[in-house]
């Protein structure tokens, strides 16, 4: 089933739903929107696990990556035809595996009649791109993986079993938008830097954003995600990033790597040792105050390659 939204005319978007086969079989709804011009190039689009089909900027939504994708942008619009999807998550049981995104992803694209894609991905969104590229490399042109990597560091699975601990005690007590909001706020001090923190909070200026110190902005960033996620989304992607697994020796298109030096997440030299096992790869390091959260900051950098790639 298709939709038309009425956008401005320069920015066709369309947003589609169809029925993917999870890994074991089992049948489920996958949301996707295709934006852009009928017929030109597809470009996969995708984010960290808190966003979704809304990557660029329309009448009535702000696109999540709005910096990189639209007219004119980096990924534009006017050229490109963005794919993009909302990730399964709790509907599959006991969660989805990277490969089942992959899948969900498939979907869509037939759907949407492309035939294939070059793939951007950050975070989590990288993770899938790397699992679509080993499982239907037919489909795919090139891949570019921002912050991401072949599997889960385990200090990273550490941290995230942590929160997910801390959301299924506040299930079983009755208040899982509380614990949703406490894991929240843990999470973001692994996405961001102590020096970074440091240098906005030790001392803010008392008119600023920052006003409230540190505290107030780990609530204010907890809150609000706990407002418009499910807990039990948000438990089965954490346990999606932790499971994920990728041979990338098996990979056959281009890939670009983007590492970040700060990222605790995702290790940069956990990047680099996945880089030089595939076929045909490149490996950008890059120095962020932002860490893991440089591909939402970072815009000058991101812009600077993904030009290079899609650039005229």
């Amino acid at each position: 089933m298709s939709v038309t939204l009425e956008h401005p005319p320069a920015l066709r978007c369309r947003d589609i739903s169809t029925i993917a086969l999870t890994g074991t079989g089992s049948p489920v709804k996958v949301t996707g929107r295709v934006t852009g011009p009928d017929g030109a190039p597809a470009v996969l689009v995708l984010g960290g696990i808190s966003y979704g089909r809304v990557v660029a900027d329309t009448a009535q939504e702000n696109g999540w990556w709005r910096q990189q994708a639209g007219p004119g942008k980096p990924i534009d619009t006017n050229r490109y035809r963005i794919l993009s999807f909302d990730f399964i998550g709790a509907e599959v049981h006991p969660y989805p595996t990277t490969q089942d995104q992959a899948r969900a992803i498939l979907a869509i694209a037939d759907a949407a009649d492309i035939r294939d894609v070059a793939i951007v991905g950050s975070s989590y969104g990288g993770m899938i791109g790397l699992a679509l590229a080993e499982l239907a490399p037919e489909r795919v042109r090139e891949l570019v993986v921002v912050s991401a990597a072949d599997r889960a560091s385990e200090m990273t699975k550490a941290w995230r079993s942590i929160q997910r601990d801390t959301v299924e005690l506040a299930l079983r007590l009755g208040d899982g938008k509380a614990g949703l909001d406490l894991a929240r706020r843990i999470a973001v001090t692994t996405y961001r830097t102590p020096e970074e923190f440091e240098a906005r909070f030790a001392a803010p200026d008392p008119d600023s954003r920052d006003a409230n110190g540190v505290t107030g902005y780990l609530a204010a960033q907890g809150e609000r995600y706990a407002d418009r996620v499910d807990p039990a989304h948000f438990l089965a992607l954490s346990r999606s990033m932790d499971e994920h697994r990728v041979d990338v020796r098996a990979i056959a298109c281009p890939v670009t790597w983007l590492a970040v030096v700060e990222d605790r997440l995702v290790p940069v030299d956990q990047i680099a040792d996945a880089a030089k096992r595939t076929p045909d790869s490149r490996l950008i390091t890059f120095s962020s105050l932002y860490g893991h959260d440089a591909f939402l900051k970072e815009d000058a950098i991101i812009a600077s390659t993904l030009n290079e790639i899609f650039g005229s």
